[in-house]
């Protein structure tokens, strides 16, 4: 059980009871990492700058600093290493993988 416990994301039920992560637990910063990139720019009335500018469109590729600056501003918590790939079957098509650990004070 967690003392400070969030719901973890994607929302799931973990039998009997809902899945949850440890307030400032690894899970519980790349969970909020995952919010931040899947939250379109805009989206939230309450806080339109939130999110990440829709890069479907972008090129020739994706910006990566661009998502990473966006996860600095949003998760400051969160140490996150961005790798972009092509598709292997249609180059169009840019896979970013997402590492994330937590951020130290060095």
């Amino acid at each position: 059980m967690a003392d400070v416990p969030h719901f973890a994301l994607p929302f799931r039920f973990a039998t009997p009871q809902v899945g949850v992560s440890e307030q400032d637990s690894i899970d519980e910063i790349a969970d909020c990492v995952l919010a931040t990139l899947l939250c379109p720019f805009g989206y939230r009335v309450e806080l339109p700058e939130f999110g990440l500018p829709d890069p479907t469109f972008s090129t020739p590729h994706v910006d990566v600093s661009q998502i990473q600056q966006v996860i600095e501003v949003w998760e400051p918590r969160a140490a996150v290493v961005l790798d972009e790939r092509p598709d292997l079957i249609d180059e169009l098509i840019a896979h970013v993988e997402t590492l994330v650990r937590v951020r130290t004070e060095d």
